[in-house]
């Protein structure tokens, strides 16, 4: 699982960070979500847990969602249509719901006071950060604490998920 949870932060990482060059996003949110399946994909076979599939799946999603999206929103009107928000909330909420899958399956395969705390106060910081991101685009200057959330919620995440990955050691066959 080690290994496993390897795969999931680095492409936790490439979906968070954005390096653009002219246009030209330099690490793709598609790569991330790509190495994030790959991560439940190895943790699906060490552990069968229907979370694991649903992740994978959310992750397969996402990442052709993430591979579609320069090409839906280059036009100015489709970027702030009700499409093109509504096609954002709902990514939004595949992305939440695919960590949250994951951390469930981490829970239902090791039961701790521990675990089901990081799954509680995710899927809280989660939530509130959803909200905030709906409320901005009623109330814009609510964007600044939206993004002040999401920026606790990732940073909580990648602490979950490496305190996740530490307690697993290195068997054979398992780098």
């Amino acid at each position: 699982m080690k290994r496993a949870y390897s795969y999931i932060i680095i492409g936790f990482f490439f979906t968070f960070i954005h390096f653009t060059i002219n246009g030209f996003d330099l690490i793709h949110d598609s790569v991330g979500y790509l190495l994030i399946v790959l991560g439940v994909i190895i943790g699906e076979k060490q552990r069968p847990i229907q979370e694991f599939i649903q992740a994978k799946y959310l992750g397969i999603a996402l990442g052709i969602y993430a591979l579609i999206n320069p090409f839906l929103f280059n036009s100015e009107f489709l970027s702030y249509s009700r499409t093109g928000v509504f096609l954002t909330l709902v990514a939004s909420l595949a992305s939440i719901y695919m960590y949250y899958s994951l951390l469930k399956a981490e829970y239902i395969w090791h039961p701790s006071t521990q675990t089901r705390q990081y799954v509680d106060t995710y899927l809280l910081l989660a939530m509130i950060c959803f909200v905030t991101t709906c409320l901005t685009y009623f109330i814009p200057i609510i964007g600044l604490i939206s993004l002040f959330i999401g920026l606790a919620q990732y940073i909580y995440l990648l602490y979950v998920l490496i305190k996740l990955r530490a307690q697993y050691k290195n068997p054979v066959g398992d780098n």
